[in-house]
């Protein structure tokens, strides 16, 4: 029943994600701890690594994958720093720290004030993302609110790709000191149908959602929501 519950719970977080961009983590993680803790943090990114893989290969005409190689390496130097600076600053003060930079982020957004896609946008964008994923376990608003302009499709298949590479990072370093194995990868492949489910439902919401504003909405209204979670984090 715990699995049942938990593909449910994906469906939602699975159809946010691939109808907006990103998101899943913020939907899903509280619910499926209240069912079962061992859903977290494997199984749920194993799960969450399969629908990546989905978007970027459904995806992948729209990605340019030359420009996002620099956000790649500004995820690789910003979870190195996050791990990092996991040893050096108390972590309890990271969560409102990153809520506040997010709504800030945000409010420049919703000013008009737009920062072009470049190589220096994309490594800065890779690299905070990689020390708030890292840290904090959110990747997703520094390179959506930079995205937040392009169309849908890009937007989806470049993020997917992104997050392909932040999961399976994510994974290798939990099966490397042993919270990965052989019990979470049963769950991860129980929460998978629920992944599935969700990105079929997605393919009718994201057609609504390319339709003018309301993609760019949708993606400030995510990250207003990651902040304020980041913020109210007990």
């Amino acid at each position: 029943m715990e699995l049942v519950a938990g593909s449910l719970i994906m469906v939602v977080g699975a159809t946010l994600q691939a109808s907006v961009g990103y998101g899943l983590a913020l939907a899903v993680v509280p619910l499926l701890a209240l069912i079962n803790p061992d859903f977290i943090p494997g199984p749920m990114l194993f799960a969450s690594l399969f629908l990546a893989l989905i978007m970027s290969f459904r995806g992948w005409s729209a990605i340019d994958r030359g420009q996002l190689i620099h956000a790649f390496i500004g995820l690789v130097l910003g979870t190195g720093a996050g791990a990092a600076g996991l040893m050096f600053i108390a972590p309890q003060n990271l969560p409102k720290l990153f809520g506040i930079f997010i709504l800030i982020a945000v409010a420049l957004s919703m000013s008009g004030i737009h920062i072009p896609l470049s190589k220096g946008s994309l490594m800065a964008a890779g690299t905070l993302s990689g020390v708030m994923g890292t840290m904090v376990g959110i990747h997703g608003p520094p390179m959506a609110l930079l995205y937040q302009r392009e169309p849908g499709d890009t937007i989806r298949g470049t993020l997917a790709l992104f997050f392909v590479a932040g999961y399976a990072i994510a994974l290798g370093a939990l099966f490397s000191i042993r919270l990965f194995a052989a019990h979470e990868l049963i769950l991860g492949l129980g929460l998978a149908p629920g992944v599935v489910a969700g990105y079929v439902v997605s393919r009718f919401v994201a057609g609504y959602l390319d339709r003018g504003f309301w993609l760019r909405a949708a993606i400030l209204t995510v990250a207003t929501l990651s902040a304020l979670a980041l913020l109210f984090k007990s």
